[in-house]
């Protein structure tokens, strides 16, 4: 039994030393190595070979490689290139000084769901055929109709939020922020992305309903105008999900939604039939403007889904109000 046990621990050592041996190799004699990807230069000179690392990982974010682009590194005498792809990890060795050997390892950020084209391009095009027949049948939209997507939206949205959570599988709905349900791997990915663009399309029409009802009663429509600025933030959230570098880009439109409810109590204060709303608006901007707690300790430390919750609270009052108080009138 020895004997068995001896010899295949020797053939597990064989075949680690024979995989090893058989990794892609280029030679140095700087520590110093360039770094290519695609056409352009990620890292000139910056990169430094460090034997004790093993490996060495140099990671490529997303926003680099969408789909498969040729990364080079580039020693003082040799180079070694690698097709490439989302998602993937590429191992080789560089040779220092002919006998100090630097294991690197590539890992590429894989893409959102829905920045794959086979995903991606059959789902947009739907999307923009949708955008396109609203616009062309404009005038026999209901208004009704298109105010009561605020109920939907909102509704759904939360919907989303627990079920997310529970497919998620790993989530607190208190410490986690909701991006995280959406995030680059995890379980929750497609049903969330798929959510939040069905939600944005949801949101342009409460938007547009609502526009359409400031306009006719000769009322401001800057908050409508600003409304729009969710289904940005939603689509945006849904394509470019958490983990991906554009994630984050949308940050500031919140403020844009949390401004509108605010104008919605100053610029309507003229009309005494909205005076309900006009209400409801300033307490729904109150409780968006709690989001701002996640600079005090501990809810922006330890209870970051929390904080971020008051925000959509907020943002639900002021949606479902809207489309209540303006479908009466």
């Amino acid at each position: 039994m020895f004997k068995v046990i001896l010899l295949i621990l020797c053939f597990g050592f064989i075949i680690h030393v024979t995989a090893q041996s058989t990794l892609p190799s280029i030679k140095a004699t700087s520590t110093k190595v360039d770094i290519r990807v695609g056409n352009d230069y990620f890292s000139k000179g910056g990169w430094q070979l460090e034997p004790n690392k093993n490996p060495d990982i140099f990671f490529i974010g997303s926003k680099w490689l969408y789909d498969t682009k040729k990364v080079s590194f580039i020693t003082d005498i040799d180079s070694l290139s690698f097709n490439a792809q989302p998602g993937h990890k590429y191992d080789f060795v560089i040779m220092l000084n002919e006998n100090i050997p630097c294991h690197i390892q590539i890992v590429t950020s894989a893409n959102p769901i829905f920045l794959n084209k086979k995903i991606a391009v059959p789902i947009f095009a739907c999307f923009a055929i949708i955008l396109i027949l609203l616009y062309w049948n404009r005038n026999r939209l209901n208004t009704k109709l298109l105010l009561g997507c605020g109920y939907g939206v909102t509704v759904m949205f939360w919907i989303m939020t627990f079920i997310s959570g529970q497919i998620h599988g790993n989530y607190n709905h208190l410490k986690n922020v909701i991006s995280e349900l959406g995030a680059i791997g995890t379980k929750s990915e497609f049903f969330t992305s798929s959510c939040l663009i069905l939600l944005s399309l949801l949101s342009i029409l409460f938007s547009i309903g609502f526009y359409r009802v400031l306009k006719m009663k000769k009322l401001s429509v800057i908050p409508a105008v600003l409304s729009f600025a969710m289904p940005v933030t939603l689509i945006w959230a849904g394509i470019f999900t958490l983990g991906n570098e554009f994630h984050s880009a949308t940050g500031p439109l919140p403020l844009l939604i949390m401004l509108g409810s605010l104008l919605s109590y100053l610029l309507w204060r003229k009309n005494q039939e909205l005076l309900q709303l006009r209400k409801i608006s300033l307490v729904s901007f109150i409780i968006m403007l709690l989001i701002l707690s996640r600079f005090i300790k501990p809810f922006g430390m330890e209870y970051e889904g929390l904080v971020q919750r008051f925000f959509y609270a907020g943002w639900t009052i002021w949606t479902i109000s809207t489309s209540y108080q303006l479908s009466k009138k």
